[in-house]
C-alpha cells in the first residue's frame, strides 16, 4: 500500500500551484478589468441566502459545474473533495462520517449522526440518500454539530443538495455514459415556462453497471447497480416576494443484491468460530489481522458459495413530494416546507454476515412526513433572524429473513433469524437564531432549539422463530421511550479587512436515543456534542485567491456506540445492539483553498489533520479502549485538484481535470473481541478531458477514476468488509438544446 506521500499528480499540481502564485499579483493587477476572479457562492446553509465567504462556520460548498468536471454521480466519490468527510456504504446504504463522527446502526432503528436533505427536506433513510446526485445546482456540506438550525441527527454535521429550479428560459439537454463494468448511464433535463407565472423542469437519470465484485469460481451474479429516477419540479412566481414550488421525485432502485467479501481478502489471522457453524480457515473475525496487499483482483473476490437465488434483483423505491411555499408579510419572510417520502424495500443480499455464508431476504416499508415553518428578517438592519417550527413523523415496517446456508460436507439449511419490526418516529422542534450587529465589522450569533422525540417499536420475533401454537418469540420486544433537549450556539465573527473575516463559536449537536432490537439489550439515551471551533476565511488577490481555515475542540459524551456480536458460534444467537458505552474527544484543524489560475485554470486543495480518540471506553470488563483512535478518522486527509479550460480558435474548448487524495491510516473495529482492522495509508486520483463545441450545444468527455485501482476498507459486519470501487472509466456526452 502507499504511505501518505507526494505522488508524481501531487507533485504536478503543486508546481502549478506555486508558479501561478508567484505571478498572480502583476497578473491580476493588469486583467483586473476584464477578470472579476473566482466566483462567490451564495448558500442558504443557514437557512437564508448569504455568501459562504460570509458564513461563519466550517462548510464546503461543491457547484453544478464542478461535480461536471470531475464527473461526480456517487455521493462516495463526494467525499475525495472534502476535508474530514468519509462516505462509505454498507449494505447498499451511505455511511456517512464528519470528523470521526458517525452512525454504525444501519437498520430500520437507527438514526444517521449526518443530516441528509434534499433542498431543505430531510431523507431519513439511509438507502434513498444516494440516488439523487443528479441535475444539481450545489452541493453544501457542513462540518460539526448543527444542533440549532437542523437539529436531531447533526452531531457529525449536515449534507444538503440544492436541485436545479425551473428558469424563465425553455431549454433541455439529454446525455449518456458509456464505462468499463458495463456502465451505462443516461440523463435529461427539459425546462419549460409556462405563462407569466408557472414554469416547469423535469429531469430524468437512469444509472447500471454490472457487479464491481469478482464472483470468482462460483460464477455466482452479485451486488449490480439498476437505478432509475425522475425529479418534476413545477415552480410558480407570482410576484418578486411570493413563490411556489411544489415536487415530485421517483427513485427506483434495482440491480443485485449487496455482497460484502470475506475478511481474508485482506487479512490474515486466526479465526474465530468452529464448525458446523463455519467453513474451514473462516469465522466472525481474525485474531492478531495482519493486511497483506493481495492485488485488486483478489480483494474484490467473493470466496464464498451461495445458495439464494441470485436472479431476483433488488426492486426498491423511494417516492417524495416536496412543496415550498414563501411570501414577505410586513417585511418577514415567511417559509412554509412541507416533505413526504415513501420507501419500500424488497431485495435479496447476498455476503459473510456474522461469520457465516448468509441470504438475507429484506421485505419493508416507511413513511415519512415533516413540516418546517419558518420567519425571518429582511433588510439590511444591525439585526438577522430566523425561527421556526418544526415536526417530523416516520413510520418503518420490516420483514426481513437472514439464512444460513452451507453445502456439503457442512450440511443443510442451519438456521433462519426472522424480523417483523414495526418502528414510529416522532419528532417535535421549535428553534431561533439571531444575529446582531455590535458594530460595523463584529457581530454576535446566538441559537437555541427545543427538540422533544418519541420513538416507539415492536417486533415478536426479533430474530428467533415463534414456536406454535405461540405468535411470539422469547426475543420479542415492544419498545416506547421519549427524550427531550436543548441544543444552542453562541457565537462572534469579526472582518479583520474587507474580504476577510474571523470567527469562533460554541455550539452543541443531539442524536436521539432508542432501543435495541432484543428483549434483553434494553435502550439507550440521546448522544450530545459540545463543539469549540475558530477559524478564518477571507479572498485575496484581487478575489483570484479564497481561503478558509479553521480548528476544533469536541467534547463527545454518550456516545451511541453500535456492535455486532455472536455470543456462541450458532449464528442464531448473533445480534447487534446499541449503547452508551464511550466518551470521547476529538480535536483538529481543517484548510480549503482555491486559487484562479490566469483566465482559464483553478487550483484547489484541502487538508485536514484529525486527533479522535475514546477518553473513555470499555467494551467489557476485561477490554479498555481508553485512549485508542475512532474508526473511521484518518489522522491526515490532503486533496489536490486542478482544473483548466483551453480555448480554441473555431470558438470551441477543450478542460482538462485532475485530482489526487491521500488519507492516512485508520481503523474498523470489533471491540467486543479487541479486533482493529487497520486500513494502510493510500491515495486515490481521477483524471478527464473533454471538449465543448463552440456554440455550447454539445460536449463530449473521457474519464478515469481511481486511477490506481486503489481498493479500500469502507465498513465492517462480523466476517466481512464493504469495499470501495475498482478504477472506472469511460467516456460521457450531453447535448443542450
Amino acid at each position: 500500500m502507499h504511505k501518505p506521500q507526494l505522488t508524481s499528480i501531487a507533485s504536478a499540481l503543486l508546481a502549478i500551484g506555486a508558479i501561478s502564485t508567484f505571478n498572480l499579483a502583476a497578473a491580476a493587477e493588469a486583467d483586473d478589468k476584464k477578470d472579476t476572479g473566482l466566483t462567490e457562492v451564495i448558500i442558504t446553509a443557514q437557512k437564508i441566502a448569504q455568501p459562504a465567504s460570509k458564513t461563519p462556520l466550517a462548510l464546503s460548498v461543491v457547484s453544478g459545474e464542478d461535480l461536471k468536471n470531475a464527473g461526480t454521480v456517487d455521493p462516495r466519490a463526494l467525499a475525495a473533495t472534502l476535508p474530514n468527510v468519509e462516505i462509505a456504504q454498507e449494505s447498499g446504504m451511505l455511511q456517512v462520517s464528519i470528523r470521526g463522527v458517525t452512525s454504525l446502526d444501519m437498520t430500520e432503528k437507527g438514526d444517521p449522526s449526518a443530516a441528509f436533505h434534499i433542498d431543505g427536506a430531510y431523507v431519513p433513510r439511509y438507502e434513498a440518500q444516494a440516488v439523487a446526485f443528479y441535475d444539481l445546482d450545489r452541493i453544501e456540506v457542513l462540518r460539526g454539530p448543527q444542533g440549532t438550525l437542523y437539529g436531531r441527527n447533526a452531531t457529525a454535521g449536515a449534507i444538503n443538495l440544492i436541485t436545479n429550479k425551473p428558469t424563465r428560459k425553455l431549454e433541455g439537454k439529454v446525455g449518456f455514459e458509456l464505462g468499463n463494468y458495463n456502465t451505462r448511464r443516461y440523463d435529461g433535463v427539459l425546462n419549460i415556462p409556462l405563462g407569466d407565472v408557472w414554469a416547469f423542469r423535469a429531469a430524468l437519470n437512469a444509472n447500471k453497471h454490472d457487479t464491481y465484485l469478482n464472483p470468482g469460481p462460483n460464477k455466482i451474479p452479485l451486488e449490480s447497480q439498476d437505478d432509475k429516477s425522475a425529479r418534476l419540479h413545477l415552480l410558480g412566481k407570482f410576484n418578486a416576494d411570493t413563490s411556489l414550488l411544489l415536487t415530485a421525485e421517483h427513485n427506483k432502485i434495482g440491480g443485485g443484491g449487496v455482497s460484502p467479501v470475506p475478511l481474508t481478502n485482506f487479512f490474515n489471522g486466526t479465526p474465530t468460530g468452529t464448525l458446523p457453524f463455519t467453513a474451514p480457515g473462516r469465522g466472525n473475525d481474525l485474531l492478531n489481522p495482519v493486511y497483506v496487499d493481495r492485488g485488486a483482483d483478489a480483494q474484490r473476490t467473493a470466496g464464498w458459495e451461495f445458495k439464494a437465488d441470485n436472479t431476483k434483483p433488488r426492486d426498491n423505491f423511494a417516492n417524495s413530494l416536496r412543496a415550498e411555499f414563501k411570501t414577505v408579510l410586513a417585511g418577514t419572510e415567511l417559509t412554509y416546507q412541507a416533505a413526504q417520502m415513501r420507501m419500500h424495500t424488497n431485495q435479496t443480499n447476498n455476503g459473510v454476515y456474522f461469520g457465516f455464508p448468509f441470504t438475507n431476504s429484506n421485505n419493508g416499508d416507511s413513511k415519512a412526513l415533516s413540516h418546517e415553518f419558518r420567519l425571518n428578517s429582511t433588510g439590511n438592519g444591525p439585526l438577522r433572524w430566523v425561527a421556526g417550527f418544526y415536526h417530523f413523523d416516520e413510520s418503518v415496517f420490516r420483514d426481513a429473513q437472514y439464512n444460513t446456508y452451507v453445502t456439503a460436507p457442512f450440511g443443510q439449511l442451519v438456521v433462519n433469524l426472522p424480523f417483523l419490526a414495526s418502528i414510529n418516529n416522532k419528532s417535535k422542534a421549535v428553534f431561533g437564531q439571531a444575529t446582531y450587529s455590535l458594530r460595523e465589522d463584529t457581530r454576535l450569533t446566538m441559537g437555541l432549539r427545543y427538540t422533544k422525540d418519541r420513538k416507539s417499536g415492536y417486533d415478536p420475533l426479533s430474530g428467533e422463530a415463534a414456536t406454535p401454537p405461540a405468535t411470539t418469540s422469547s426475543k420479542a420486544y415492544s419498545e416506547d421511550v421519549s427524550f427531550n433537549n436543548t441544543s444552542w450556539k453562541v457565537g462572534i465573527d469579526h472582518d479583520l479587512m474587507r474580504n476577510v473575516m474571523l470567527y469562533a463559536s460554541v455550539s452543541t449537536g443531539y442524536k436521539s436515543g432508542g432501543f435495541n432490537a432484543e428483549r434483553d439489550t434494553g435502550i439507550y439515551q440521546p448522544e450530545t456534542l459540545k463543539s469549540f471551533e475558530t477559524g478564518v476565511k477571507g479572498r485575496f488577490l484581487e478575489n483570484h485567491l479564497q481561503v478558509s481555515a479553521n480548528v476544533f475542540y469536541y467534547d463527545y459524551k454518550n456516545q451511541q456506540m453500535t456492535i455486532t456480536t455472536c455470543r456462541t458460534n450458532d449464528p442464531a444467537t448473533c445480534h447487534s445492539f446499541t449503547s452508551n458505552a464511550a466518551n470521547s474527544v476529538v480535536k483538529g484543524a481543517e484548510l480549503e483553498g482555491k486559487l484562479k489560475v490566469g483566465d482559464n485554470g483553478e487550483l484547489r486543495a484541502t487538508a485536514a489533520t484529525t486527533d479522535a480518540h475514546y477518553k473513555d471506553y470499555h467494551p467489557s470488563s476485561t477490554i479498555d479502549y481508553s485512549g485508542k483512535k475512532l474508526d473511521r478518522a484518518p489522522s491526515t486527509t490532503i486533496a489536490l485538484g486542478y482544473t483548466h479550460h483551453f480555448p480554441l480558435s473555431n470558438g470551441g474548448e477543450v478542460t482538462a481535470n485532475l485530482n489526487t487524495r491521500h488519507s492516512t491510516s485508520y481503523y474498523l473495529s470489533d471491540p467486543t473481541q479487541d479486533i482493529r482492522y487497520r486500513q494502510p495509508s493510500f491515495h486515490k486520483s481521477d483524471a478527464s478531458i473533454g471538449y465543448e463545441s463552440p456554440d455550447a450545444k454539445w460536449n463530449v468527455q473521457l474519464f478515469v477514476k481511481n486511477i490506481e485501482n486503489e481498493i479500500t476498507l469502507q465498513s465492517r459486519v462480523p466476517g466481512s468488509f464493504f469495499i470501495s470501487d475498482p478504477r472506472t472509466y469511460g467516456v460521457r456526452a450531453a447535448y443542450n438544446f
